[in-house]
């Protein structure tokens, strides 16, 4: 059985806390098949203090959280799918993409 967690996020964040540790939060709309995520970077993004934090985890840390999203255009958070490890991390803001490869499951939430 996989191990639970609790998963704390705030609302207007882009991070949640996991056992002392701020990691990235990501969609679950943004899936590509069991393994792969690809998300559209907006260009005014980059430079916003969330999207820097969301990127600093993602460098500092080889785990993410998925969120399930309620709603695919306003990408609202009906909960969390849990805790992953990823690779492959690539952020091009000039191409306005960030994309990873999802390894395996690491943690459920409470």
């Amino acid at each position: 059985m996989r191990r639970r967690v609790h998963i704390r996020g705030e609302r207007g964040r882009w991070v949640a806390e996991v056992e002392g540790r701020w990691l990235a939060v990501l969609h679950q709309t943004f899936r590509v098949g069991p393994h792969g995520y690809r998300a559209p970077i907006p260009p005014e993004h980059p430079g916003q203090k969330r999207f820097e934090e969301l990127a600093r985890a993602l460098h500092e840390h080889d785990l993410v959280v998925v969120q399930r999203d309620r709603d695919p255009v306003t990408l609202a958070r009906d909960g969390y799918v849990g805790v992953f490890r990823f690779k492959d991390l690539r952020v091009d803001t000039d191409a306005g993409e960030m994309s990873l490869t999802l390894t395996e499951r690491h943690a459920d939430p409470k």
